[in-house]
């Protein structure tokens, strides 16, 4: 009698293992730990650490405030394991801190909705992935905007879509996030670090040194 095959487990010790996109689609992650697959090399961090979490509670605060003020506009927001952004042409699934959908979106092959924003934020670590590659994949997604939130440079910097090629622009300070998909958004770059106690660590979490 035949036997249901076995799904694959991927764990902390899988970091930097090779996968194709069906595999890392299928396998089961385990509890306590973040997988994305970048042109399909597992990544494995852990739960990011109280600095890096303030700083998504702090935009989620300011895309909840939106949502409020504006209703029937945000269908729903979140970030971490509730959204995997595919991209089967460059083998990679990721999950961005934060991403938005809007109402009426379309929707993918499995029914959800599609975000037309999302938001990293930068740790030491994740530098070249969240400036350089996430930069390109997100493109290729079809995102409208990417927000790349910097709290070592204290910065953030807006991404629109121009055609095929992202428009630039970096705010600091007491600036609003200037934004496209969320015309009117008020929450500035200083908002986002409050709550950040004076001996928090922006260190990651990631394993294996890896970015």
């Amino acid at each position: 009698m035949a036997t249901a095959a076995t799904s694959l487990h991927i764990g902390p010790a899988d970091h930097g293992r090779r996968m194709t996109l069906r595999e890392f689609l299928e396998a089961e992650e385990e509890d306590g730990y973040r997988f994305e697959l970048a042109r399909g090399v597992l990544e494995v961090t852990e739960v990011p650490n109280d600095p890096h979490g303030v700083v998504v509670s702090n935009l989620y605060d300011g895309v909840s405030w939106y949502r409020r003020n504006h209703p029937g506009y945000i269908y729903r927001y979140g970030g971490g394991n509730e959204f995997r952004l595919w991209l089967p042409g460059l083998v990679s699934g990721r999950n961005p801190d934060l991403a938005v959908v809007l109402q009426h979106a379309p929707r993918d092959r499995r029914g959800r909705r599609l975000p037309v924003l999302a938001a990293e934020v930068v740790s030491r670590r994740s530098v070249e992935r969240d400036y350089v590659i996430k930069r390109e994949e997100y493109l290729a997604h079809g995102l409208l905007e990417y927000w790349i939130v910097d709290p070592i440079e204290r910065k953030v910097t807006v991404l629109t879509r121009d055609g095929d090629v992202w428009a630039e622009q970096v705010v600091r300070g007491n600036q609003a996030i200037p934004s496209l998909v969320l015309p009117g958004f008020l929450t500035t770059v200083d908002e986002l670090w409050l709550g950040i106690e004076a001996d928090d660590s922006t260190a990651d979490s990631d394993l294996n040194g890896e970015g």
